[in-house]
């Protein structure tokens, strides 16, 4: 009887380690999001926005909810933002959570984008980890002026077809974060969190957009 009870539960202890083997042999584990990275991409989009808020503007953000669906490079660049902001007695007033479909193109709606513009101060700074607003032109036309100061984050898939000087000439858009393709130079040397994001990120302004 003794030996029976041990040979039955050596067969469960080999059918959980098989069932382990398969749901672990079957699921695709997602690439590790790069903390210095995306910490120097949060640093540098909250510089950009201080330098647009002036003394006491208020700062809303729009980013994705992730809840549903976790982005652990989104969370850490958006704490980086916030300890940046922090570092200069400032900090987040508003925060807009989009609810994206993971398998649709990152963007914020055009008419939320539209209502925040429109409802917003001239004091206030909009910072946007999705992507500049993309309005129609019907939408354009109803902002008259564009009031609040307004930073955004272009990820890789964003740049693909990206033409930001039109953004800057209507005022939609001050300063940006962007990917840009990686420079081969440095190939080979020790890379900082600081020289990998100027190998793959570009801080863009009306001065200096082409």
């Amino acid at each position: 009887m003794r030996n029976r009870r041990s040979v039955e539960i050596v067969s469960v202890l080999a059918i959980g380690a098989a069932l382990a083997v398969i749901v672990l042999s079957s699921h695709e584990f997602g690439p590790r999001a790069d903390r210095k990275l995306h910490a120097a991409i949060g640093k540098a989009l909250a510089k950009e926005t201080l330098k647009l808020r002036g003394q006491a503007g208020p700062i809303t953000v729009i980013t994705r909810d992730t809840k549903a669906f976790p982005q652990p490079a989104l969370e850490i660049l958006q704490s980086s933002f916030n300890r940046e902001l922090q570092s200069a007695n400032a900090s987040v007033a508003t925060t807009k959570l989009i609810q994206i479909d993971p398998l649709r193109p990152t963007a914020v709606p055009a008419g939320d984008f539209f209502e925040l513009i429109r409802r917003a101060s001239a004091e206030q700074v909009i910072v946007s980890f999705l992507g500049p607003p993309q309005l129609s032109e019907e939408q354009r036309s109803k902002l008259d002026r564009v009031k609040p100061k307004i930073v955004a984050f272009c990820s890789d898939s964003q740049m693909e077809n990206a033409d930001l000087r039109p953004l800057f000439d209507a005022g939609l858009l001050h300063a940006a974060v962007m990917s840009k393709k990686p420079s081969s130079g440095a190939a080979g040397t020790p890379q900082t969190a600081q020289t990998t994001f100027e190998q793959l990120y570009t801080t863009v302004t009306a001065a200096n957009c082409k």
